[in-house]
């Protein structure tokens, strides 16, 4: 009588464990920076409301959005690295930005934010 294998081999028990290894370690690494963008842009969608159809400028803009990232405690970008200017009246909050996260020994991964432009139409 012949046994056939049943389940799953050692080697390939070992390779399963490696690549749900390496996807939890980068799910881990890379979901604090995800969250802290989503924190980031919620913060900069309540200053665009709340500045919407005012004859807000820069520096009120400026100033409202650092209030709320030390109330909301958004640490992913500086105040100072947001760039704040008028453009056809309006007054445009572009706050893209980089992020090198360490993976695994010398592997980092770089995760650019290029889509966070946010616009405050001015009366």
């Amino acid at each position: 009588m012949r046994h056939t294998q049943r389940g799953i081999g050692m080697l390939s028990l070992f390779v399963l464990i490696a690549v749900v290894s390496l996807l939890g370690t980068v799910t881990i690494r890379l979901a604090p920076v995800y969250l802290d963008y989503w924190g980031l842009t919620r913060v900069i969608e309540g200053v665009v409301k709340e500045h919407n159809g005012t004859d807000a400028s820069p520096v009120q803009v400026r100033s409202t959005l650092s209030r709320h990232f030390v109330t909301n405690r958004v640490e992913a970008v500086s105040i100072r690295d947001l760039k704040i200017s008028v453009v056809d009246d309006n007054v445009v909050i572009d706050a893209s930005y980089e992020k090198r996260v360490p993976l695994i020994f010398n592997v980092d991964a770089v995760v650019k934010f290029e889509d966070a432009r946010y616009v405050i139409e001015r009366k």
